[in-house]
């Protein structure tokens, strides 16, 4: 039975030496050589679409619904609405012919029906979708990735690349602005316009390391891009975003840009816009982007470690969406998307090494193909085909190989073909390479890992590997094949789903309550004040099988802004408010884990929906249709759903209308 382990932090290394690897967002597989990477498996994720059991519901009322197209694979994406119209985006793989954006008319909530769709262009998804007002006309934006096949010989998919703008004044009838403007995959935007009346665009790059873009849009027809930055200046120019440590952590360890939010801070006669920036496991980053020409960095979060809802060290990261929220906007929400709730491991005596699985090879982990392999592992070289001395003779299970020479599949193929039962790939001493980490595209019948370059040498037992030392520095030399490394454990150990987070998001330092014992502690600027998370996201025995336990996207509800509403996969609709004082840990079953957070509404379709039963929502949107305000959330597989949200006792300390629980 497996043991949960306090993970061995990776080392901080240079800059070159990392983000070379990490460059793409939501890259999860990278190839050597003869597949082709997939951006985006963290939202194509492989488990399944189960979903929890029925769970009491309370808070959201289902209003209306919209199928759209009847897509039932998982495939609707972001969901955005202006002035009666809702506008969702899909994925459409693996076939990546029936991508864009779909217009629902919901001006009648409870009937909401769908006019038309915007095709994106072929072998092109549509992740992010916002629609805002430029001058006299209504502007839809939407973002355009590759998702075909590679291109011939070249490394690039086909399909392709930037953003759209399209005039949705009348959106019975829209009509190209700008198509396919900018040169790279575009994941996600956010759109504002000044007291001026000039628009701009932040733009996440998918994959260049200055991974942040200002567009100018105010005539959208035309736009121009007029400054790129990211997180290769600011790992430069502001070295607390790596002094913390905490650049590569986790299962899918990278800095990488997600989805951005833009606000006002000073929403009266004058002018304050910042950005809240997710930057996977970098942290939070606010901005000030008050001059688009000359965004100013404000600050970067460190998140807690050990991570106080999983009890992890270090903690994993995962920085995905962030809302600013709270009176004068004194917080920020911020949410971890974390899809893989299992780490896996090559663990020698009491030492763990994180790992990642390959692509289409044997899984290791409860409920997987093989629960867990112990062996002998074996040096053999880089595996680049021929013949290898039979594991047999070696004497060893495991065949530690490095990276470099040939395909990952050729060296997981070799090894198979020798006898081994599993081959553990560490990284090379390339430039670039050395102590970072990838997930690896392979075929092979045996289980394949990949662990970084220090990993490697440690699993063979090699003292006085210095990361520092790599590429070009002073190492040991690595033995001759067949030389015996360590006996070694490979499993997948529990480390929970993503949660939410609130940020101090003052200039100050503020103090908040332990619990409701008067014990307070204090906040530092963008340091965590609270958390939120289903209880569910902390059981191991939904580590699989029940579908998508993370969080996604989040909004701030206008009429509060110390409410959130979230998209939460398969634990569904959520509502949360800051309530100070108030602390759980689920030990009294009450189906929460939190500190000054309190769950106010959840939602998930139970059987009376009949197919729609089970939610695995992705987008959320709070909008307003004849003063009434709606919230909009876009199931993966059933499409477009609309809520209310009402509480029966809001002056209730400890709950709305929520179950009787301890």
């Amino acid at each position: 039975m497996l043991k949960t382990y306090v993970w061995r932090s990776l080392p901080v290394i240079a800059l070159s030496a990392t983000l070379t690897t990490h460059a793409l967002a939501d890259e999860q597989h990278v190839a050597d050589g003869d597949k082709a990477d997939n951006k985006h498996l963290l939202h194509d994720t492989p488990l399944p679409d189960g979903h929890v059991p029925a769970n009491v519901n309370y808070g959201f009322t289902v209003i209306g619904r919209d199928t759209l197209a009847g897509i039932s694979s998982g495939l609707y994406t972001d969901v955005w609405a202006h002035d009666g119209y809702a506008y969702v985006g899909t994925f459409e793989e693996p076939t990546c012919d029936r991508s864009g954006v779909f217009i629902s008319d919901i001006r009648n909530p409870s009937n909401p029906v769908k006019i038309g769709m915007i095709k994106s262009p072929p072998q092109t998804r549509v992740n992010d979708v916002k629609v805002t007002p430029v001058g006299d006309r209504d502007v839809l934006i939407f973002t355009l990735e590759p998702c075909g096949p590679l291109n011939g010989n070249s490394s690039k998919q086909l399909g392709q690349s930037g953003i759209s703008l399209w005039d949705v004044t009348d959106p019975t009838n829209p009509h190209a602005l700008k198509q396919n403007f900018l040169d790279f995959p575009v994941h996600n935007t956010f759109p504002w316009t000044t007291a001026n009346g000039e628009t701009y665009l932040l733009v996440v790059d998918d994959v260049n390391v200055n991974d942040l873009h200002i567009v100018d849009m105010t005539k959208p027809q035309s736009p121009k891009l007029i400054t790129t930055t990211g997180i290769g200046t600011w790992l430069a120019t502001n070295p607390e975003v790596a002094a913390d440590g905490q650049l590569f952590m986790g299962t899918f360890a990278a800095p990488l840009l997600h989805d951005v939010w833009v606000n006002d801070m000073d929403p009266g006669p004058g002018e304050n816009w910042q950005a809240v920036l997710p930057y996977w496991d970098a942290g939070f980053i606010t901005l000030d982007v008050n001059d688009p020409y000359n965004p100013v960095f404000l600050g970067d979060s460190t998140y807690p470690d050990p991570d106080p809802v999983h009890g992890i060290s270090p903690p994993e990261g995962n920085a995905h969406a962030a809302v600013f929220g709270g009176p004068n906007f004194d917080k920020i929400f911020a949410g971890d998307e974390d899809f893989d709730s299992l780490f896996t491991a090559v663990i020698t005596g009491s030492d763990s090494y994180p790992a990642s699985q390959g692509s289409d090879v044997p899984q290791i982990g409860p409920g997987a193909d093989i629960e867990v392999l112990e062996a002998q592992t074996a040096f053999v070289g880089q595996a680049c085909g021929g013949s290898l001395t039979p594991a047999a003779d070696v004497g060893a299970g495991i065949a530690l190989v490095e990276r470099g020479g040939c395909t990952f599949s050729l060296k997981a193929q070799t090894a198979e073909a020798a006898g081994y039962d599993a081959v553990v790939v560490f990284n090379s001493d390339a430039p670039g390479n050395c102590d970072a980490s990838v997930s690896m595209l392979v075929e092979a019948g045996i289980p394949a890992l990949f662990v970084p370059r220090s990993s490697g040498f440690a699993i063979l037992g090699i003292d006085g590997y210095d990361p520092e030392q790599c590429p070009g520095g002073t190492n040991p030399d690595l033995p001759a094949a067949d030389t015996l490394g360590q006996f070694a454990t490979l499993g997948a150990v529990f480390d929970g789903w993503g949660y939410l987070h609130t940020l101090n998001n003052t200039s100050t330092q503020v103090t908040v309550p332990l619990g409701m014992g008067g014990d307070t502690v204090t906040v530092d600027y963008l340091g965590e004040m609270g958390y939120y998370a289903p209880a569910e996201v902390t059981n191991p025995a939904l580590a699989t099988g029940a579908g998508d336990l993370t969080m996604h996207n989040l909004e701030i509800d206008p009429t509060n802004p110390d409410r959130t509403f979230i998209s939460w996969y398969s634990l569904g609709m959520r509502a949360v408010e800051w309530r100070p004082g108030h602390l759980h840990s689920n030990s009294n079953g009450e189906g929460v884990v939190s500190w000054n957070m309190h769950e106010v509404g959840r939602f998930i379709a139970g059987e009376e929906y009949g197919e729609a039963a089970g939610s695995n929502f992705w987008g959320i949107h709070v909008t307003e249709i004849d003063g009434e305000q709606y919230i909009l959330g876009t199931d993966r597989n059933t499409g477009l759903w609309i809520f209310q949200w009402s509480c029966e006792d809001a002056t209730d300390v400890l709950y709305c209308n929520g179950p009787v629980t301890p």
